[in-house]
């Protein structure tokens, strides 16, 4: 039998939906107790199917859909939603069946079938089916069926099926499956399936399946299948399946199927199964399958299945063919040639154009200090 209160009930549902003044049934005291319908203000529990001009709920809130346009401003505790509990400012604990979010601010936990999250900041948890994260700033962890992470900065934790990371910059760890990192600077640890890095700078670990590094400077340890480093400056480690370098320079070691090096100084060890070498300078040990090369000077030594070039040498050279303006010290090679000889030369043929003449060319070895 339907009672004149279960009228009541149902209809103080969904009559804040239509437009006209919310209402609500009550048993409460001082607005504490159960309440059912679109109350403005209560401290307990309280179901409605949507909430429109809602001010402020401390405890569980239940709803059917939706928050309307000028909908809820402030839920504090536990919001359940049969689609998607929603409020300007949520602290605690939302769950919904598509989705759940803070428009303006949520902090705790956030889950939704679909998506979870904030339009502005978030922190907390937020667990969604395709997505998870915030509009603004993300502190805490975010997990995404398809992408997780923040629209500015993000520190913590971030896990995308596909993307993970910040538009800005990220502190902590994002993984996702094709890509993760962040628009400025990151520190902390990113893996992404096809790329991992920064726009800017980038300070940890960054893995990448084609890519790894920073647009500007990295600090830390790299590795890809394809390419690995930074645009500007480079410490660390770089590993990659193709080439590792920095546009500028590079201190640390670099590991490459193809090339390692450097466009300006190079120092540290640098091992390629093609070609190792600096635009300016190059500083540690070198060892390429083709060729190691450092337009103005070689520090320390440098190994090469065919060319060792530079304009100074000052260590170890081998090489199928050693050419410099000036050496100090030892090169081996099937030829070796300087221009001014402070050192040995050790070879099938070597020239040394500072010695007189006669003593220039010789075989097997060359002299001259």
């Amino acid at each position: 039998m339907i009672t004149r209160y279960t009228v009541i009930i149902i209809l103080s549902l969904f009559i804040g939906s239509q437009g006209v003044p919310a209402q609500s049934f009550d048993l409460t005291i001082h607005e504490y107790g159960l309440s059912i319908g679109n109350s403005p203000r209560l401290n307990g529990i309280r179901i409605n199917a949507i909430d429109r001009n809602v001010q402020r709920i401390n405890g569980i809130n239940i709803t059917l859909w939706k928050a309307a346009e000028e909908g809820a401003e402030e839920v504090n505790g536990l919001a359940l939603g049969l689609v998607a509990p929603e409020a300007r400012y949520l602290r605690g604990i939302a769950i919904g069946g598509i989705g759940a979010s803070g428009t303006e601010q949520l902090t705790g936990i956030s889950i939704g079938g679909l998506g979870a999250g904030a339009g502005g900041d978030f922190t907390g948890i937020g667990i969604g089916l395709l997505g998870a994260g915030s509009g603004e700033s993300l502190t805490g962890i975010v997990i995404g069926g398809l992408g997780a992470g923040a629209g500015t900065s993000l520190r913590g934790i971030a896990l995308g099926g596909l993307g993970a990371g910040a538009g800005r910059d990220l502190s902590g760890i994002a993984i996702g499956l094709l890509g993760a990192g962040a628009g400025n600077s990151m520190n902390g640890i990113i893996i992404g399936g096809l790329g991992a890095g920064a726009g800017t700078s980038f300070n940890g670990i960054a893995l990448g399946g084609l890519g790894a590094g920073a647009g500007k400077n990295v600090s830390g340890i790299v590795v890809s299948g394809i390419g690995a480093g930074a645009g500007g400056f480079m410490d660390g480690i770089a590993i990659s399946g193709f080439a590792v370098g920095a546009g500028r320079s590079m201190r640390g070691i670099g590991l490459a199927v193809f090339a390692a090096g450097a466009g300006e100084d190079a120092a540290g060890l640098f091992i390629s199964g093609g070609a190792v070498g600096a635009g300016s300078r190059f500083h540690g040990i070198g060892i390429g399958g083709l060729g190691v090369q450092g337009s103005k000077e070689i520090v320390g030594c440098a190994i090469a299945g065919a060319l060792v070039k530079t304009a100074h040498l000052r260590g170890f050279a081998a090489g199928g063919y050693t050419k410099t303006q000036r050496t100090s010290g030892l090169t081996v090679g099937i030829i070796n040639v300087s221009d001014n000889l402070n050192g040995i030369q050790i070879g099938l043929l070597n020239i040394a154009r500072n010695n007189p003449h006669g003593l220039q060319l010789l075989p097997l070895i060359n002299i001259h200090f």
